[in-house]
């Protein structure tokens, strides 16, 4: 086996984008066939590229079995890999795209999921209508997610609540008010019930919130603390869609952030019950580098700084 140095010199030379195309296809898909329709190629043309890559790395990156391909365990290390170096080859497709046609300025927007619910789908319309040549990228993800993207220097902006401890050289303005509430379908029994206390609702069955998520860390606490354990429902998921079907089909009640189902309840796709729930919770706000913004950046960071501006 060579060394990584020698590795990494032969895939700058030899290697090609369709290799990692067709590894990634090959692994999601379990058949050459299949990953050979989804990629434009021959059956052949897609078994070579696979060899070939396998030669270049000097590893076996499939279990050859009858019913197709099984990954590697080398594979399955370097398929995060692939999906990050084909999604950055997507995303200078599109900011040259948009910078060749009437894009003047991109500016990189990371923020967590009651930022994107609470804040950007109300803000987004309104600024890509005053400022049309600025490509606006957003992604989503939890504090852990962003802080490695700042540090790759990946982002220019975020939206989210005040870290524990700010990044260097960027700073956090608490912009939006948050708050825990109680959710449920609007057919549900509690929905048409005037001014309830916790301890009335600890009999219904609730949606469980993600284990390493601020609504399940307040929910376990109060339930702890009255000595309750109430009905769950047992689906974890980090999908707003997943938990608001789940809703709907069911009669459960879900502690929830304001921000991330503000736009639900305005629809009247959920109710929030007439409960106070007490948990303070922190606001959502910008957090911006403290110099070398670019022109996209600063503009897109003054439009959020006065339009959300503690807003509740």
């Amino acid at each position: 086996m060579f060394p990584a140095t020698v590795l990494a010199s032969r895939l700058l030379v030899r290697a090609r984008l369709r290799h990692l195309q067709v590894l990634l296809k090959v692994a999601e898909l379990g058949s050459i066939k299949q990953a050979a329709e989804a990629v434009g190629l021959t059956q052949p043309s897609t078994t070579h590229i696979v060899a070939d890559l396998e030669a270049l790395l000097e590893c076996r990156l499939f279990d050859r079995h009858a019913r197709g391909m099984r990954p590697t365990r080398v594979t399955n290390a370097l398929l995060p890999i692939v999906r990050r170096v084909l999604d950055a080859v997507a995303e200078c497709a599109e900011v040259a795209s948009a910078l060749s046609a009437n894009a003047n300025g991109i500016v990189r927007v990371a923020a967590i999921s009651g930022a994107v619910n609470g804040v950007l789908a109300r803000l987004l319309p309104q600024f890509t209508k005053r400022h049309r040549d600025i490509l606006v990228e957003v992604v989503e993800g939890d504090i852990g997610q962003i802080g490695g993207w700042i540090a790759d220097d990946a982002v220019d902006l975020v939206l989210c609540r005040e870290p524990g401890v700010e990044p260097a050289g960027w700073r956090f303005t608490p912009l939006v008010r948050d708050e825990f509430v109680v959710v449920c379908n609007t057919s549900h029994p509690c929905a048409r019930r005037g001014p309830l206390a916790l301890q009335d609702l600890w009999q219904e069955t609730w949606l469980l919130s993600v284990l390493s998520s601020a609504p399940r860390r307040v929910f376990d606490e109060l339930t702890a603390s009255a000595g309750v354990r109430p009905p769950m429902r047992l689906v974890s998921s980090r999908s707003l869609a997943i938990l608001l079907e789940m809703l709907r089909a069911e009669p459960l009640l879900s502690l929830m952030p304001l921000s991330i189902v503000s736009q639900l309840l305005e629809t009247g796709q959920l109710t929030r019950l007439d409960v106070q729930v007490p948990v303070a919770f922190e606001p959502i706000g910008l957090m911006e580098p403290e110099a070398g913004m670019g022109a996209a950046s600063q503009a897109f960071g003054a439009f959020v700084m006065k339009s959300a501006s503690l807003r509740a």
